[in-house]
């Protein structure tokens, strides 16, 4: 089974001698604790479906009234701040987020798995960085191409299975902040490059165009890996 490529970053030995600790997910968090039920007949759901979420990045959130609206079989998952949901169908399609911002009568889709951390025991951006590793996200497909379904999916305790490099909780959270800096960087960027592109002339939208953002994504991806690496072998501090 994978492990945390943070703490490998570092060497097994020298991760281990700075307190870091192997452990599996399942001992830091629970999945998909809470369920809406029909007969609390909220008089109005804003449901999230898997489709709706790519990378953390929300496009839409449908507002549901039961009296008026057919209410989606799998609009079933309540969520909480600092929940990590993650698909679990054909993970390589990334959709998958963390609740930083809550809407009354909030549901997810079924199939998510939604994982609520131990705060005790473990920072919740830490983990959801560490699930949305290229490493992770290919290891967790690749099981799901094993599944009996008709598509590649996966189970909840696939990633509850998942191994992890674990250090100190205050390591932790010193971690996510600055990953959840980073991040917020890399979004606002794609927002402005976006604004940008939506003032040029109509030559943007070609084919050569749309790949150099494709790949422009990419790029940012392996940069925020390499910087990862430097942070998680205290080779550069952020302010």
């Amino acid at each position: 089974m994978s492990r945390f490529r943070i703490g490998n970053l570092l060497g097994k030995a020298e991760a281990m001698s700075n307190n870091w600790k192997l452990t599996k997910l399942r001992n830091l968090c629970k999945t998909n604790q809470q369920t809406y039920s029909p007969s609390e007949n909220w008089s109005y759901i804003n449901y999230l479906d898997t489709g709706n979420i790519t990378e953390n990045r929300i496009n839409e959130i449908q507002k549901i009234i039961p009296e008026i609206n057919n209410l989606p079989s799998r609009a079933r998952r309540k969520v909480i701040i600092d929940d990590i949901i993650y698909s679990t169908v054909r993970p390589n399609q990334r959709h998958y987020g963390i609740i930083k911002d809550i809407i009354p009568n909030m549901l997810v889709s079924t199939g998510f798995t939604v994982i609520t951390v131990d705060k005790t025991k473990a920072d919740s951006c830490f983990l959801y960085y560490f699930l949305t590793q290229d490493d992770i996200i290919n290891n967790l497909h690749n099981i799901g191409e094993q599944s009996v379904s008709a598509y590649p999916s996966i189970k909840s305790s696939d990633i509850e299975e998942l191994e992890i490099m674990l250090p100190p909780l205050t390591k932790q959270i010193e971690i996510g902040q600055i990953l959840r800096v980073l991040d917020d960087k890399m979004e606002l960027n794609e927002k402005i490059n976006h604004h940008l592109s939506d003032s040029m002339s109509e030559t943007l939208s070609s084919p050569d165009i749309k790949r150099g953002k494709r790949v422009s994504r990419r790029v940012a991806r392996r940069r925020f890996s390499l910087r990862l690496k430097r942070i998680c072998s205290n080779k550069e501090v952020v302010a």
